[in-house]
């Protein structure tokens, strides 16, 4: 059994015997009268128990979460500084190679030249032939990324001539895997750490198994096992100095339980925080990684945003051959706005009137069946429609636009999965709709009757407006499902990313765009791969916009009443 779980288990048994501890201590202070204490002596346990669990509790939690990076950063560390020798001579015979000095020169040279270029394109004041300076600007890049390959290469060449030159003995195999740690870009490093802390301590499948890797694991298992034997130590020592501290607090006219509601407080306050820390946290990650994909196209922003041609093939390691890519986004925000249309023009009509017949016109009996089985179509799994999209309504649905001699027809069509999208949304928008309606107090109901209007005219002129930002509220979280939905739209929909108003055609959304991009052999260095972070920043944004006018609707128009 690990030392973690061992010392969590023990500090829930002080935890439970501080608050026994307390609730004795408190009786015992009050003399066999528990009237003259000024809180209840549960409130005393309360109280000791939390000195004794929070702060050994907390201890164990910062050991979780920064205990695994200090541990590397000092295990890592020192195996840097036993790959002194062979850092230096890495050095020396990259500045004494001649092929990469002249690479290196010439990398430079392309630097100078395309920030030149580009600072004329961007700043205004070109006078030539626009056209052709941005075919030269793009000729320049991609020399400049095989000037970048060759010196990749030549620098793992230099690498490999020492690395075969290093003793294959335990300081050797040491060395190694510090000047392995040493030279790699931060994703690969990240990727060295986890192989080797896989291979130290099981957390996972290691992706490879070497010596250097089995060496950088040796010296991350006597540093791990020092922090681990530490924070345990500390934890129980904190405990057992809380328990004995806030039993010395104990006495008739402590207030146990003002403390034991502040703590309450306290956590209550934490847990807002937390969530609001997440909120920021996902927020900046995309925004980060964002940056690093606008980086790397060279902040071709316009181009991403306004571009027609979405097609991100390119070479993700330096062995491979592809293309320079093109990012243009458009085709995918329009194809994600078009099914969530199509998907909406069904859901919300549908579902909205279902609600209104369900709360006001239909009998208990017949609400009491209608309504479980409306949201039995919230259960049914996507891959389900995704195979009812593809096999039936599409089908029928090329066959009906070939009836009507519209040639082009396809089984893949942005009206096909919108179409199903939309019967799978229904129920999110109807029982919210209906608990929002049936939320709408009766008083409102009978005052509109009393002034002679219709069944009608009561749901449309005061229930429907009483009842506003709940629907609204039900129709911004179908389209937040309908934005998010992937499964559906790869089998009902396809996957190119075809700019098109036309619902009988096959387009893609952003969705699926993200899940094609981060799944398999991709490299988190790649263009293509962070891409997928630039598409999940825009929809945030989209999504955050859709709030923002929702919000502006609800305060325009929505009825208040006494």
């Amino acid at each position: 059994m690990q030392i973690s779980v061992l010392v969590a288990l023990t500090l829930l048994v002080l935890t439970a015997v501080g608050f026994l501890v307390g609730r004795r201590r408190a009786l015992s202070a009050a003399d066999g009268q528990p009237a003259s204490l000024h809180s209840l002596p549960d409130y005393y346990g309360y109280y000791i128990a939390l000195w004794t669990g929070a702060p050994a509790l907390f201890l164990l939690a910062i050991y979780g979460i920064f205990g695994a990076a200090l541990v590397n950063t000092l295990a890592f560390g020192q195996l840097e500084r036993d790959a002194a020798p062979l850092i230096r001579g890495y050095e020396a015979a990259l500045s004494q190679d001649a092929d990469h000095q002249i690479l290196s020169g010439r990398l430079d040279r392309l630097n100078d030249q395309i920030a030149g270029l580009r600072a004329e394109l961007q700043g205004g004041t070109h006078s030539g032939d626009v056209e052709a300076d941005v075919r030269r600007l793009s000729a320049l890049t991609a020399e400049r990324n095989q000037v970048q390959a060759g010196l990749a290469e030549r620098r793992s060449e230099v690498a490999s001539g020492i690395e075969a030159r290093t003793p294959d003995t335990p300081a050797g195999r040491r060395a190694l895997a510090g000047f392995e740690h040493w030279r790699a870009t931060p994703e690969r490093r990240e990727l060295f750490i986890a192989d080797a802390r896989a291979l130290a301590f099981d957390e996972g499948l290691a992706s490879r198994d070497t010596p250097a890797l089995r060496a950088a694991a040796a010296a991350l298992q006597p540093v791990e096992r020092l922090f681990q034997w530490s924070a345990a130590g500390a934890a129980l020592a904190l405990a057992v100095a809380g328990l004995a501290f806030a039993r010395s607090r104990v006495s008739r006219r402590f207030r146990a339980r003002d403390r034991v509601e502040g703590a309450i407080s306290a956590v209550l306050l934490l847990a807002s925080i937390i969530a609001i820390l997440t909120t920021v946290g996902i927020v900046f990650s995309l925004l980060f990684e964002s940056i690093r994909f606008f980086a790397a196209i060279d902040w071709r922003i316009h181009e991403f945003l306004f571009g027609t041609q979405w097609s991100p093939q390119i070479a993700i390691r330096a062995d491979q051959v592809g293309q320079s890519g093109a990012f243009g986004a458009v085709p995918l925000f329009a194809g994600t706005a078009l099914i969530t249309l199509i998907a909406m023009a069904v859901a919300v009509p549908v579902g909205l009137f279902a609600a209104i017949y369900l709360s006001e016109y239909a009998g208990p009996g017949f609400r009491a069946w209608a309504k479980p089985a409306l949201e039995i179509l919230a259960g049914v799994p996507t891959v389900v429609y995704g195979f009812f999209a593809l096999l039936t309504v599409g089908p029928a649905l090329r066959d009906f636009a070939l009836f009507l001699g519209y040639e082009d027809a396809v089984t893949q069509s942005a009206l096909s999965a919108g179409l199903v999208m939309g019967v799978m949304i229904i129920p999110f928008v109807s029982s919210l709709s209906d608990d929002v309606i049936n939320a709408v107090p009766q008083s409102l109901r009978d005052g509109a009757y009393a002034m002679g209007a219709t069944k009608s005219e009561t749901v449309r002129q005061v229930v429907l407006p009483a009842a506003l930002p709940g629907i609204v509220g039900a129709v911004l979280l179908a389209v937040s499902r309908a934005v998010g939905e992937t499964m559906i739209v790869v089998m009902a929909a396809g996957q190119g990313a075809n700019l098109t108003a036309n619902p009988l055609e096959s387009v893609t959304t952003i969705t699926v765009q993200i899940v094609m991009l981060l799944t398999g052999d991709q490299e988190f260095d790649s263009a293509k791969t962070l891409s997928a972070f630039a598409l999940g920043l825009v929809l945030f944004v989209m999504t955050l916009m859709l709030n923002i006018i929702a919000l502006r609707v609800v305060q325009r128009f929505r009825e208040r009443y006494d």
